[in-house]
């Protein structure tokens, strides 16, 4: 069986996006790959498919919460063993439950210290700053492990012991009706299986201190609405001694008042004169790049599309997009009674 796609991936948000975000990543990603815009394209047409199929999930609380726990929400046809990538499934909804009497005793290992939470950082782009790349500078508040006692939160010179009551496993077991007993987790340590006699008086025993951090984040070529860079280690030190989460880097892009991007390629409206658009000819047109001419075919209709090669994103990975003009053509709204009979004469020849 093939690996189970990324929803998140494909809608390019990260898996702490809220309904509100994830819903603005489709709804742009819908837009991007319409078909109007790629008629014939099977690839684009592959893509929408990959991207209403995410949405499908990620946009229901029910569908996404089983995605996030199992990495999918169809189980038809998938191999249970630990090859697979999701481990056995119902030992892990066993775990989750309690130990059933008879079928070993489940839930009640310890996996080591909690990792720390990952934290959200959001970074507001120009259009320019997103399309060329730039680097920004960011300022955050995170959890590191106390320096005097190193995480542990036990005063230096003491350690923390084991939990008297669950005997370091972070869990205690209760028993049910009939063979049915349930894991839960230890109400004196709190799951993490030790206690702390002497709590360090810097952090308090909680093993973590608060630090101020600065960081410059460089933003490649490219980078779109909603994108996201995910720095692992970034994020808050976990307790007693846990890994640190990763810091989210969400990237956010403000609207160009001329020019609207589209994945690489950009798009723009432009007026033509009348009598170009009948006789060709070439107009300026601006772009990124600065102004630059654009051919114009004689007997260009209104609504034309013209490409510009390589005249949109540069992006960091090598790929260029390009710049699509729509002509709409300029009708003079006011005419001399000269060039009113200019245009009657040019009328009548052609009846």
């Amino acid at each position: 069986m093939s690996e189970p796609d990324d929803y998140y991936g494909i809608l390019g948000v990260s898996r702490t996006a809220s309904d509100e975000e994830i819903k603005k990543a489709y709804r742009h990603l819908a837009k991007e790959y319409h078909p109007d815009l790629h008629p014939g394209d099977k690839q684009a047409e592959e893509k929408l498919k990959k991207v209403n199929e995410a949405y499908e999930v990620l946009g229901d609380p029910q569908k996404r919460a089983t995605y996030d726990r199992y990495g999918t929400t169809d189980f038809r046809g998938i191999n249970w063993d630990a090859e697979s990538g999701f481990g056995d499934i119902f030992s892990q909804i066993f775990r989750d439950f309690s130990g059933f009497g008879g079928f070993g005793d489940f839930g009640t290992g310890r996996a080591g210290p909690p990792p720390g939470d990952n934290l959200r950082v959001n970074i507001n782009l120009t259009f320019e700053e997103a399309f060329f790349g730039t680097e920004k500078q960011i300022a955050f508040q995170r959890l590191v492990r106390c320096d005097s006692c190193n995480g542990s939160g036990a005063k230096p010179g003491s350690s923390p012991t084991r939990c008297r009551t669950c005997g370091g496993r972070g869990q205690v077991i209760k028993s049910m009706s009939g063979f049915i007993t349930i894991a839960q987790t230890c109400p004196t340590c709190g799951g993490l299986g030790e206690s702390i006699g002497s709590p360090c008086q810097k952090c308090r025993g909680t093993g973590l201190m608060k630090e101020r951090r600065e960081v410059r984040i460089p933003v490649p070529a490219g980078v779109e609405d909603g994108m996201y860079q995910r720095i692992r280690g970034g994020g808050n030190a976990g307790e007693r001694g846990g890994p640190y989460g990763d810091l989210i880097v969400v990237f956010g892009v403000e609207p160009h008042k001329t020019f609207v991007r589209r994945g690489l390629h950009v798009y723009l409206e432009s007026e033509i004169p009348f009598s170009v658009a009948t006789l060709g000819g070439e107009v300026e047109v601006p772009t990124m790049y600065g102004n630059s001419k654009i051919r114009i075919g004689k007997g260009t209709e209104s609504g034309t599309i013209l490409r510009m090669r390589e005249k949109g994103v540069h992006a960091a990975d090598g790929r260029k997009g390009d710049q699509l003009v729509r002509v709409n053509i300029r009708v003079p709204k006011h005419l001399t009674k000269e060039q009113e009979q200019y245009l009657q004469q040019f009328e009548q020849v052609f009846d």
